[in-house]
């Protein structure tokens, strides 16, 4: 045993020793008052210790696999115990995730579904994305893409759902997909997941420098550059990461310096390609990580042997790939042989239910092939036909669109113009009006002066009843513009009420006056006023409108109505 091991079981025994040491410890206890007590202390402290087991087998997972495997085992059993279901599936996830970088596939496999299993009864989404994820990774390694892309997106709408979920899971697992991606030759694919896990990082808030680091993502994308044969640039951007990876996550060598060494191989320096093919094979032994890759790094190695003229190292190597592959892969490996009955199971499965699939659709095909050509005979005329309908009938009301178009607008138009003509004539009856009413002012004022002098005859009286009765006629005269006025610029009376309401009755005359373009002269004749009167009274308007020295009376007036 390894001295964690060792210094675990001590701790295990003292932890043991405390605990019935402390249901003894008063002997004036009674043992049904302290009972419950004792019981509950025992429970916490034996959660807390598997929760510090969990903990030491997470940090030896990849310095100590053996140990961490063992540890993990005892955590489950004591999870058990303690019917802590949260950490008997971190536990049992976090070991199949070991079994499966191991080789251990079968094992891996199980795991993960009894995991998959009490995680759904937990409804804990946490604990699912992490097994989907460890599904995804397994089936990537027997090349199965398409299920392992469909765990992988089960894992990143979990995490879209759930938004309290740690981001950098989501990152996780488009990285996952990128690699995938590239793997399956599909670049532009891969790079388009990273460039989503670079979107997804700059949105969270990291202080750990670790996580907080882009390697592995920059890793990738140099991959990429390797998939495209740009070997230079490759290498410039690789071995500047190698001390990130070195330093925090060494087991990643065996990928890392894979890839270094698959550079150096097309560059044709054969030296450095060995060297770092070695020391992969050392990271992948050391820390019985990536083993998927293991029999493919031996047979690369085999290769640049072969071409530096070591042939029987060579062939070491090349038989030491064929024994991993065999031994991961093969069916004569027994920790894979339940992985890959079960795998044959399921492919056995589909395939006769594709046969059966098949002869009944060549049974269905036979009988009714004369009926299915019949009715794609039908079919076909029954759309063409549709089609020159429809054609025909678009046609029709498009050319009716365009006639009802073009009516309307001539019809519009012809109805503004006899607008425009039926107010030109009224506005000339009413300035024709206006006019007369001048002139029948100017003879009504004679008159009156007439009258005025003959007041000095006998007969007063009647030519006072004369004056007034011209007066009345005058206003009557007013009366009957203002309604002309009124029928012609309707909206003009209105506005400038709800303008300016304050306006007396004979401003508004003054106004519908200038409206109609009068000189101050014409407005005294109109209304009986004196010219400087007239000037008064526009003055005291333009008060009244709020208008200024340099505002234009005039067209203030016309642009209201």
């Amino acid at each position: 045993m390894t001295r964690q091991i060792l210094l675990i079981l001590f701790t295990i025994l003292i932890g043991k020793i405390s605990i019935f040491g402390g249901v003894f410890q008063n002997n004036n206890s009674s043992p049904l008052k302290d009972g419950n007590k004792n019981e509950g202390v025992q429970e916490k402290l034996s959660v807390n210790f598997t929760q510090k087991i969990y903990q030491e087998a997470e940090a030896l997972k990849f310095l100590q696999p053996d140990s961490a495997i063992s540890l993990y085992q005892y955590a489950i059993s004591e999870s058990i115990k303690t019917q802590d279901s949260v950490l008997w599936v971190k536990s049992l996830t976090s070991l199949s995730y070991l079994y499966a970088h191991n080789g251990s596939f079968g094992h891996a496999y199980d795991g993960y579904w009894s995991a998959l299993s009490l995680a759904n009864q937990l409804e804990d989404d946490l604990l699912r994305v992490h097994i989907y994820n460890g599904l995804g990774w397994l089936y990537s390694f027997y090349e199965r893409n398409k299920l392992s892309n469909e765990y992988f997106d089960q894992a990143i709408s979990i995490l879209k759902q759930n938004k309290s979920i740690d981001r950098y899971i989501l990152v996780d697992n488009y990285y996952a997909k990128a690699t995938i991606a590239r793997k399956s030759g599909d670049i532009e694919q891969a790079r388009a997941y990273l460039d989503t896990c670079i979107l997804e990082k700059k949105n969270i808030i990291e202080v750990n420098q670790e996580r907080n680091d882009n390697s592995f993502i920059e890793a990738e994308y140099v991959y990429l550059l390797y998939e495209d044969e740009e070997y230079n640039k490759a290498l410039e951007r690789l071995l500047p990461l190698d001390n990130f990876f070195t330093r925090y996550q060494h087991s990643y060598l065996v990928i890392f310096h894979y890839f270094i060494g698959n550079v150096y191989k097309k560059k044709g320096q054969l030296k450095e390609s060995e060297k770092y093919y070695h020391s992969a094979l050392q990271a992948g032994t050391q820390h019985k990580s990536h083993s998927d890759l293991l029999p493919i790094i031996n047979n690369e190695l085999s290769k640049v042997k072969l071409q530096m003229g070591k042939t029987k190292e060579a062939y070491e190597y090349l038989l030491k790939s064929k024994q991993l592959n065999e031994k991961q892969y093969g069916s004569r490996s027994n920790t894979n042989k339940k992985f890959l009955e079960i795998k044959d199971q399921y492919r056995k499965e589909q395939e006769h239910q594709q046969e059966v699939l098949r002869e009944q659709e060549l049974e269905r095909l036979k009988q009714e092939s004369k009926i299915n050509y019949l009715r794609n005979i039908i079919f076909y005329i029954t759309i063409t036909a549709l089609v020159l309908v429809v054609f025909f009938v678009y046609r029709n009301l498009r050319n009716k669109y365009k006639a009802d178009k073009k009516f309307f607008i001539e019809k519009q138009k012809m109805e503004e113009e006899k607008i425009k003509e039926v107010l030109e004539i009224k506005n000339k009856e009413l300035t024709a009006s206006v006019l007369q009413i001048i002139q029948h002012e100017e003879t009504l004022a004679d008159i009156k002066k007439e009258l005025t002098e003959l007041k000095k005859d006998p007969d007063a009286n009647q030519i006072n009843k004369l004056s007034k009765k011209i007066n009345l006629n005058t206003n009557n005269n007013w009366k009957e513009f203002e309604a002309r006025f009124v029928e012609v610029n309707g909206n003009f009376y209105k506005e400038l009420h709800e303008k300016f309401p304050k306006l007396t009755q004979g401003d508004q005359k003054i106004c519908a006056l200038i409206k109609l373009n009068f000189d101050s002269k014409g407005m005294a004749k109109l209304l009986g006023i004196s010219t400087e009167s007239v000037h008064t009274t526009r003055y005291r308007l333009r008060k009244k409108l709020g208008l200024s020295r340099q505002d234009n009376l005039e067209e203030f007036i016309s642009n209201i109505g």
